[in-house]
């Protein structure tokens, strides 16, 4: 579709467009989770200051950006954003390029054979649905069209699609990645059973939205430096007193 302008003219097409659903709210524990949440949130503020990860302001770059950084370490898809920026110059370009070329300059970021066609494809697609490669349309939607289009391309999951909302649109959503998602369940306030398809509505339901972006961007930190996977730090962590993990840790009597 053709535009006009820079933003007034496009259009999620209307074949995109779905309701999303969420679980009914257990309203006597989210008070409190809520209250929970305020403090987490500054004292994990107050340690880590809201850094950014090298996330990107333009929602194109985010897009791709988030694309190579899955099942990968954030040096290897840093460096390969920026060789990739550098090399192509456009985006318009890395639709033209053969599909081999792309693979060679995304490799270190892994799993290139998966990558390289599906960024071609996302790329494609948004010049067919937009006229141009440029999401800056998507600032005139509203959250759920927001989230219905961007889901709708090729490969794009709700965590990326968030995290494009949240750090390219100044949207007030929040994203669940790996780390976010240990830190919450530990912290009790999501169920350690709770479905990757409900995490993001629940504890967008206890984190409020002035909060989500710094509540995101700090527990991840945390989850990188601190509350790790395997051996979390739990004697350096300074949200101990608060870790519902933690605390049914050290309440296990030794045999």
């Amino acid at each position: 579709m053709k535009t006009r302008g820079k933003y007034s003219s496009q259009r999620v097409p209307r074949s995109s467009r779905h309701r999303e659903t969420q679980s009914p709210p257990n309203q006597s524990s989210q008070r409190s989770h809520r209250q929970r949440a305020k403090r987490v949130t500054f004292r994990l503020e107050s340690i880590y200051g809201s850094p950014r990860h090298g996330n990107k302001y333009d929602p194109i770059d985010e897009l791709i950006f988030i694309i190579l950084s899955q099942m990968t370490t954030q040096p290897s898809f840093d460096r390969v954003f920026t060789r990739l920026k550098k090399e192509t110059q456009s985006w318009d370009r890395v639709i033209k390029m053969p599909l081999s070329i792309l693979k060679e300059l995304i490799a270190d970021a892994g799993l290139s054979n998966q990558k390289a066609p599906r960024i071609k494809a996302i790329l494609e697609r948004i010049k067919k649905d937009f006229g141009e490669i440029s999401l800056a349309g998507l600032h005139n939607l509203r959250n759920k069209e927001v989230v219905a289009y961007l889901t709708s391309l090729p490969g794009v999951g709700i965590k990326t699609a968030k995290c494009v909302m949240m750090y390219s649109l100044g949207r007030q959503v929040l994203p669940v990645d790996t780390h976010v998602e240990r830190v919450a369940k530990r912290l009790g306030f999501l169920n350690t059973h709770t479905p990757i398809s409900q995490v993001h509505s629940e504890l967008e339901s206890v984190v409020p939205p002035t909060l989500r972006y710094a509540f995101h961007v700090n527990a991840l930190s945390h989850g990188r430096q601190v509350c790790l996977a395997a051996r979390p730090k739990c004697h350096a962590c300074q949200l101990r007193r608060m870790c519902q993990y933690l605390k049914a840790k050290t309440s296990i009597k030794p045999d």
